[in-house]
């Protein structure tokens, strides 16, 4: 994705992980972006909470903007 907003909320699939994830950006680097994670699958739990929801994204991964993060 070209243009990511940091405080916005995104579909993505962070570096390590199976799944995509919802996620809001944090902070923008030159390839990467880090996130929040709102919401993920339950197979990627677990290493979700081992890196305390904080995670790192390449824009290539970021896919899509959304209005509302849905938590679970």
């Amino acid at each position: 994705m070209e243009h990511v907003e940091i405080g916005k909320s995104y579909i993505c699939k962070p570096i390590g992980l199976t799944n995509e994830v919802v996620g809001t950006v944090e902070h923008a680097y030159t390839n990467t972006v880090v996130i929040t994670v709102e919401d993920c699958h339950r197979a990627d739990r677990t290493k979700v909470i081992e890196y305390q929801h904080r995670m790192l994204v390449r824009y290539e991964d970021v896919q899509q903007q959304i209005g509302i993060a849905l938590v679970g």
